[in-house]
């Protein structure tokens, strides 16, 4: 993603006032220096930044949407409005939380504006990532049907719900991090992540993959 540089300002400078160029970004570079160049203009910045974030971006957004190409889309829309919203980000959390939350939000949108709350589990859409060796075909079966019951039961959840859990069982956010990202307490946290365990629980038992007592 290219950023637009203000090539007039540049030639205005007289030669002998010429400033040393700053050094390239680099790998090393931590977020909030990172963030600091790209609010500047630093193409190179903002890059590295998505390059940092994209596959992390990609996996939240595909945990809610449940299709590749779409997940991708709804990539590319959250890195557009981070750009766009770049310069007014404070830094009062992490980079990284504060984009996980318009991820998520992106989402929600996304998913409200094509009504797809409930859509179903693909399991050809993770051909690209399966392990390269072949379950046997009664536990490659099984774990099918495992995957389309625990989706199906996610797909029957609130966004808020929904994204508690996402958030700490497929990202391995902390609670204090879910909390940045969802903005709002830790005690609200915590009670969306055991109303999402619990109503997973009891969709699972109700298609008869857990025992009423488990």
């Amino acid at each position: 993603m290219s950023i637009a540089l203000d090539t007039t300002v540049l030639c205005e400078i007289p030669e002998e006032e010429e400033q040393e160029p700053r050094a390239r970004v680099s790998d090393a570079f931590e977020d909030a220096e990172l963030v600091a160049r790209a609010k500047t203009g630093d193409s190179d910045a903002f890059e590295l930044l998505v390059k940092r974030y994209r596959n992390e971006v990609f996996a939240l957004s595909y945990h809610f949407v449940r299709n590749r190409e779409q997940a991708w889309d709804v990539s590319q829309e959250v890195f557009i409005k981070v750009h766009n919203a770049l310069a007014r980000f404070r830094g009062d959390a992490s980079f990284k939380t504060w984009l996980m939350r318009i991820t998520a939000n992106q989402c929600k949108d996304y998913l409200k504006k094509r009504r797809l709350e409930t859509v179903s589990f693909d399991d050809s859409r993770y051909a690209e990532d399966a392990p390269s060796h072949v379950l046997p075909p009664d536990r490659s079966l099984e774990a099918q049907e495992i995957g389309e019951a625990v989706e199906k039961a996610l797909s029957k959840l609130s966004h808020k719900h929904r994204t508690a859990f996402i958030l700490r069982e497929f990202e391995g956010l902390s609670y204090e991090e879910m909390a940045q990202v969802m903005d709002c307490s830790i005690g609200t946290v915590m009670s969306r992540l055991h109303h999402a365990r619990k109503k997973l629980q009891k969709g699972l038992t109700h298609m008869g993959l857990m025992g009423a007592h488990s």
